[in-house]
């Protein structure tokens, strides 16, 4: 499948994310307990995400990843406990839509730091993933979609 890179201008959202450090092999499984307990304080705040979830990459050594897993929610809601409140930043961000099993998103992220190379571009922040299709519901890895976006200047 050809990939499609771009930048765009994203507006700031609101989120709430629990920030934590993993040996890249227990990523999957760390993810998806982050990811429920998450979604389980926005339930109790008698509020709704606001799309789907997202992991943001503040630090990668190869072996270890600092990330937050989160979900956008539609307005401020207060943190409790390791779910903390926040925003995804607004700016101009470099994109690409991964479709595909998880496995090969290094590919894309690869393919999208080249690009954003060629065009001059530099990071700007911590670039982050969205989780468009949900596993439990499409079990084909092949059509899952993944959103990067790496703010830039």
């Amino acid at each position: 499948m050809m990939q499609s890179f771009e930048t765009k201008e994203v507006r700031s959202q609101p989120m709430l994310a629990i920030r934590a450090t993993s040996a890249m092999d227990n990523l999957s499984e760390l993810m998806g307990s982050l990811f429920g307990e998450v979604y389980g304080h926005i339930l109790q705040s008698g509020q709704h995400s606001a799309g789907m979830p997202f992991s943001r990459y503040h630090s990668m050594d190869g072996k270890t990843v600092d990330l937050e897993c989160g979900m956008p929610v539609p307005s401020p809601i207060e943190g409790k406990g390791r779910v903390e409140a926040g925003e995804l930043p607004a700016g101009t961000v470099a994109t690409v839509t991964h479709v595909g099993p998880y496995d090969d998103l290094p590919q894309s992220w690869s393919a999208l730091t080249a690009w954003m190379e060629s065009q001059g571009l530099q990071p700007a922040g911590a670039p982050w993933e969205v989780y468009i299709t949900d596993p439990g519901a499409e079990p084909d890895q092949s059509k899952w979609r993944t959103d990067i976006f790496f703010p830039v200047r």
